[in-house]
């Protein structure tokens, strides 16, 4: 509900769901009145962001003309950086610049950044959060409408969610990698007599959608693939979930998780490298995730706190 004596926000956004949730999370966290404003970026300004003088006339058009300056604009990844980078130049101190993830720009232009710790950045204008931050957590899970996933033909006790990523910046999957894949999920699904949820991302291909669907069909009935051109029943299918698989691509995902009580469990295309293999360890050794090897089971599961400890940092940095 809207309240006067609150600050407002502008949550900017290009719709790209991973990167939006992150900064309605961080909207709600501050517990402020804000705004969801969809634009998409001149190709220019997504690809060199200090072009935005280029943009500040069509920019103020966009979205200065009959409207209240915000107190905040938030805004996440390196395609969102340039918009924020002009409004600020354009409203200069009238407004809080709050970017999420690296934007790969002088740290200068930018109120605050919120980048994930895997990153290994530091300054004076930059919290680093252990992965992303997650527009729900486990007390929201009781607040989900299984209304919306009531065409989920459920015939199974022990419900698995294998939500899948694709190609990405570090590597492009191959078919053995996807078929691979469905064979040990098929495995672990029938040792716990489970039903799988399959959730495919836009990174996936069309040729290895076709790879586990025949999979699954060839090996086990009990399984139903939604693509993401359908009704997404994320988050909502968390609350009749038992076990998480994620392929080790889908980070946001991961990060989400990571949040909840339901076991989680990582399944690696070509082993990772770098950063997120980093990340990973760092959460296996915590006892958040298990790596995914063919089976399923219940661990004495730890949960991030990456919300509640990023926030305190933000009301800190803020002066809240």
């Amino acid at each position: 509900m809207y309240n006067s004596t609150k600050p407002n926000a502008w949550v900017i956004s290009d719709g790209t769901k991973g990167m939006e949730n992150q900064s309605l999370a961080l909207a709600k966290l501050l517990n402020i009145n804000f705004k969801l404003i969809k634009y998409n970026p001149p190709y220019f300004l997504k690809k060199i962001p200090l072009s935005n003088k280029l943009y500040i006339s069509s920019l103020k058009n966009y979205f200065l003309k009959n409207t209240t300056i915000p107190s905040y604009i938030i805004t996440t990844g390196k395609r969102m950086a340039g918009v924020s980078v002009a409004l600020k130049f354009i409203l200069k101190d009238e407004v809080i610049t709050i970017h999420i993830q690296n934007p790969k720009l002088p740290f200068e232009y930018f109120d605050l950044l919120l980048i994930p710790e895997h990153d290994n950045i530091a300054a004076k204008n930059v919290i680093q959060t252990k992965g992303a931050l997650s527009f729900f957590d486990s007390a929201d899970l009781n607040k989900l409408d299984e209304k919306k996933i009531k065409f989920i033909k459920r015939n199974k006790q022990n419900i698995i969610l294998l939500m899948i990523g694709g190609k990405n910046k570090r590597y492009e999957p191959k078919n053995s990698d996807y078929y691979y894949l469905s064979m040990k999920i098929i495995e672990a699904t029938k040792n716990v007599g489970g039903q799988l949820i399959v959730l495919i991302s836009r990174r996936t291909p069309l040729k290895a959608i076709k790879i586990l669907q025949s999979s699954f069909l060839k090996h086990y009935e009990h399984f139903q693939i939604i693509t993401s051109s359908e009704n997404n029943p994320y988050p909502d299918i968390l609350k009749i979930t038992n076990y998480i698989v994620v392929t080790s691509d889908s980070v946001n995902m991961i990060s989400e998780a990571s949040n909840l009580s339901i076991p989680l469990f990582v399944s690696h295309f070509p082993q990772e490298n770098g950063k997120i293999s980093c990340f990973l360890n760092n959460l296996e050794g915590l006892g958040v995730l298990k790596k995914f090897e063919g089976k399923l089971f219940h661990y004495n599961k730890n949960k991030l706190n990456t919300n509640k400890e990023t926030i305190l940092k933000v009301n800190k940095f803020l002066g809240l």
